[in-house]
């Protein structure tokens, strides 16, 4: 079966007619008045960068695809018809150009592999959420992903639970992410975030709760179609 070419999204020599342009830009850059060769230095030090960016993402799409069609979950034709999956390609690739850190980057290509899916969300869904990948930290992630199931959280990530019989839910976060709550001033304002945006049920993170109860779901249905389009 038709594999996706992902040697076209990693040319290892900058093709003759980028160059060429890159040159006719410099030349442009030297006369006065119009511009400046510092114009071309300046450019060149953000594109090499930014470049890299978008083709670590696209390999990184392209490898994860590749495997969806051996599995014969998607087909190349079938990709190349999913409107939604070519829009949000084409959204991802934006975003990942803005951001560096690997688990925003890992979201956006999950989200690019679920919205190639039978189970793809509506386009409403499908922008909400990719416009809160795009302005979201890494924290609200890591919330949201960790409230989603909080007990199966902890075994995942070999972590220790708070045993009190009553616990709020910044005693789990201090337990399960010890480095957000040392800066409560930006774990609180994460929080309001997520509650505004109606993605966890709770509004407090002081609010004293039963263990079991702090250890069960905190996202609301909401919250918890974000995090499986992010995984």
């Amino acid at each position: 079966m038709k594999k996706v070419d992902l040697e076209a999204a990693d040319p290892k020599v900058e093709p003759f007619d980028e160059k060429l342009h890159r040159i006719g830009r410099a030349t442009i850059g030297a006369i006065p008045v119009v511009g400046s060769p510092l114009l071309e230095v300046f450019n060149s030090l953000l594109e090499a960068p930014l470049n890299r960016r978008r083709t670590e993402t696209m390999l990184a799409i392209g490898a994860a695809l590749n495997d969806l069609i051996e599995q014969g979950v998607v087909t190349e034709a079938g990709l190349q018809e999913n409107e939604a999956f070519v829009s949000t390609v084409a959204e991802v690739c934006n975003i990942s150009l803005r951001n560096h850190q690997a688990e925003k980057l890992e979201a956006l290509r999950n989200a690019v592999i679920n919205s190639a899916m039978p189970t793809c969300p509506s386009d409403d869904y499908r922008q909400v959420f990719l416009n809160f990948v795009d302005v979201c930290t890494v924290s609200h992630i890591r919330l949201l992903k960790l409230f989603e199931n909080p007990d199966r959280w902890f075994a995942d990530n070999n972590r220790v639970k708070p045993y009190q019989t009553t616990v709020s839910l910044s005693q789990i976060i201090a337990s399960a992410m010890p480095e957000l709550i040392e800066n409560h001033e930006i774990l609180d304002s994460i929080w309001a975030d997520l509650y505004q945006k109606g993605l966890v049920e709770v509004k407090q993170l002081e609010m004293i709760l039963s263990a079991d109860s702090c250890l069960s779901k905190q996202t609301t249905q909401f919250g918890s179609k974000l995090v499986t389009f992010l995984s």
